[in-house]
């Protein structure tokens, strides 16, 4: 079993014990689902590695050095840990009450880090700032408006940005939050 299907079993047993007690063949259930998991993340990061407008940034000419390349990827494979495992492995226990499931949902849920680092990101490499369309998109999976994101990547420092507006991405954590709930 790799570290994903171990993870994904590590989790169920603590987060979601009846719906875990279920399965009939645990060992066997992980280990597939850690090496699905293994490809979706494998394939997921080598498309956000080789992303079209970060190829325009990375010509001969431009200054990557062999650490920047290696961060990049190191990022690239977080992001698609990240991603996959929220869509394919955590779980939560639909029989939690609305407390404990928030709870749970703070815990494994992408936090503001996650924006931080988008800005900052964005902030570094101007061309790498997504279409309309995709920006919009951010702002309705975030559930904070459009200006928002925008006035983060114009912001000097992005955190500070974030701690002024952290009533607003309270907001959008509870809308969030029921989205997933109903």
């Amino acid at each position: 079993m790799n570290k994903y299907g171990a993870q994904a079993m590590r989790h169920w047993k603590t987060h979601a014990p009846e719906r875990y007690r279920l399965i009939e063949k645990p060992t066997r259930f992980f280990t597939e689902l850690g090496l699905e998991a293994q490809g979706q993340i494998s394939e997921l990061a080598r498309r956000i590695e080789t992303n079209r407008p970060l190829l325009l940034a990375k010509t001969p000419s431009s200054e990557q050095t062999y650490l920047q390349d290696v961060a990049y990827r190191m990022t690239a494979l977080r992001i698609a840990e990240e991603v996959v495992m929220q869509q394919l492995a955590w779980v939560t226990d639909p029989s939690l009450p609305l407390d404990e499931a928030r709870q749970e949902w703070n815990q494994t849920s992408p936090n503001d880090e996650n924006l931080i680092m988008w800005a900052e990101r964005m902030q570094d490499a101007p061309d790498l700032m997504p279409s309309t369309v995709d920006l919009e998109q951010k702002a309705k999976d975030w559930a904070v408006p459009l200006w928002f994101l925008e006035g983060m990547v114009e912001a000097e420092i992005p955190r500070r940005y974030l701690e002024e507006h952290q009533s607003l991405l309270a907001e959008a954590a509870t809308i969030r939050f029921l989205r997933e709930v109903h």
